[in-house]
């Protein structure tokens, strides 16, 4: 699954570009693009917690075999080693990690603002039409 978080910044950035020139049509299709947000919002996040219970089970599944082995004298590993292997072994899975949930997080946070924007837009065309 591939989020284009980009594509969705940038139809954000041309609605506010209009900014009061928004059309009625502009406004409807900007909390359409609000909605995609949220939907890729909760996906991105399915995913960072459905990749984050098979990480917990694969380190997990890897500290047991890690305790069970034994070195070159038959002696039991470290926990700072075993600790050491599993940092080094699950770096990419944990970078990928933190960046999924820096990038639902920014989504969010940029899809927030929308409705604030709306609704502004909104109070100056009923201004305008009373004057």
């Amino acid at each position: 699954m591939e989020f284009n978080i980009q594509e969705l910044f940038d139809r954000h950035e041309k609605f506010k570009l209009k900014w009061l020139q928004l059309t009625d049509e502009d406004l409807f299709d900007w909390i359409r693009l609000q909605d995609d947000m949220i939907t890729m919002v909760w996906d991105m996040k399915s995913k960072y917690l459905e990749n984050k219970l098979r990480i917990e089970k694969d380190k997990g599944l890897k500290v047991l075999e890690l305790k069970n082995e034994r070195d070159e004298e038959w002696k039991k590993f470290t926990e700072k080693w075993i600790e050491a292997v599993i940092k080094q072994e699950f770096f990419q899975d944990d970078l990928d990690q933190n960046v999924l949930k820096t990038s639902y997080e920014l989504v969010w946070d940029k899809l927030k603002t929308i409705t604030e924007f709306v609704n502004i837009v909104k109070m100056n065309k009923k201004w305008s039409l009373s004057m």
